[in-house]
């Protein structure tokens, strides 16, 4: 992409993007408004120029379509903030056109007496975006911060204060060929900042088949030990094999169902998939609403490997499924009657329909 090109064009991993991030606004909007009278934040710190060369919103102005263009949002926001950022002014300039055609008929600086406050500042999202949600008093708040990249991801300190902010998630997205590319340059520091320490460079003595994957594993590990309890991430795949890391972090589970129904209603997009860095088949699955499972299933099937006796509860594989993978609790009991049902799994309960308050085994295992 030409940096110089402002607005540029969107691919498909970005429109797939979007449309997951409209969905999943449309949930979580409602219901931080609903627990907190309005008094949330949502922010960005690369907002982009808020619309794509063929004329398709961006994050920003979705994010703002989502509370104006539902009534019942628009008339219980009371302090509902939008915060963007993006280190180049024609960027902003643009951004701030773009959001005050969205706001009509009212004007953005008049926003804020009906609970809505927009505020957009040129700068490098580090420091700024911190700077900014301290201004506008959104710590000790619920807040929605998206750090949506090229590749190199954002340091890991601000990350953490957003984790142990109350009832906040994020959204980033990471390129691991990035990492991958600059480990052994000592005087690219940028990596050590992202993961907090030096130990991604670790990447240079992996494989070249397994840079990405371990790199991805590592910073999960790393999201989810600085006050995430929840962490869902993700690739999303086109037709050339490309692909876009996504990483959503919680710290309530509710937020992770919402995010995994947001996933699993997108409109298809041509060419474009999700791809579950855990699933050791790497199957690009497509975006449809009844999903394939094929790789839930190895994953069942793995996982049970590892319990004793390869048993486990239907209610622990429903855990394990929202936890652990890219599907939802509900994918899995269709696939648990299967597997009884051809003789892969052996229930506690033969010759009756496998309950949710059901245990399975695999088959050949003595209890």
């Amino acid at each position: 992409m030409d940096s110089t090109t402002i607005p540029w064009d969107a691919d498909p991993h970005t429109k797939t993007k979007h449309l997951l991030y409209q969905r999943y606004f449309g949930k979580w909007f409602p219901i931080m408004m609903r627990g907190w009278g309005g008094d949330l934040t949502y922010a960005e710190g690369f907002s982009g120029p808020g619309v794509y060369a063929d004329g398709a919103a961006g994050s920003p102005v979705i994010a703002l379509n989502s509370i104006i263009g539902d009534p019942g949002l628009r008339t219980s926001a009371h302090k509902m903030r939008l915060l963007f950022v993006d280190h180049n002014p024609r960027c902003t300039a643009l951004l701030h056109e773009r959001l005050s055609v969205a706001a009509q008929p009212v004007s953005l600086d008049d926003l804020p007496q009906h609970g809505i406050t927009v505020d957009i500042r040129t700068g490098e999202c580090v420091p700024t975006l911190e700077q900014l949600l301290t201004e506008h008093n959104a710590w000790g708040r619920p807040m929605l911060v998206v750090l949506d990249t090229w590749g190199g991801s954002v340091p890991l300190e601000l990350v953490r204060r957003v984790a142990n902010n109350v009832n906040s998630e994020v959204l980033i997205t990471i390129g691991p060929q990035y990492f991958s590319r600059f480990a052994r340059v000592d005087e690219i520091s940028h990596g050590d900042a992202v993961f907090g320490s030096s130990t991604w460079r670790e990447v240079m003595n992996k494989p070249p088949g397994e840079k990405s994957k371990w790199l991805l594993q590592h910073y999960r590990d790393i999201i989810q030990g600085i006050g995430f309890d929840h962490v869902l991430d993700f690739e999303l795949i086109d037709t050339r094999g490309q692909s876009l890391y996504l990483v959503f972090a919680t710290t309530h589970e509710r937020g992770l169902e919402k995010m995994k129904e947001a996933m699993w209603e997108v409109d298809d997009i041509s060419g474009v998939g999700y791809r579950d860095p855990r699933d050791p088949g790497q199957q690009t699955l497509e975006i449809e609403f009844e999903p394939n499972t094929n790789p839930l299933r190895r994953l069942i099937v793995d996982h049970l490997k590892q319990q004793p006796n390869h048993q486990a509860s239907v209610s622990a594989l429903r855990s394990f499924a929202l936890f652990r993978t890219v599907y939802k609790a509900s994918h899995v009991m269709p696939i648990l009657r299967d597997m009884v049902d051809n003789g892969e799994l052996v229930s506690d309960t033969p010759g009756r329909r496998l309950g949710y308050d059901g245990y399975v085994r695999l088959s050949g295992t003595r209890t």
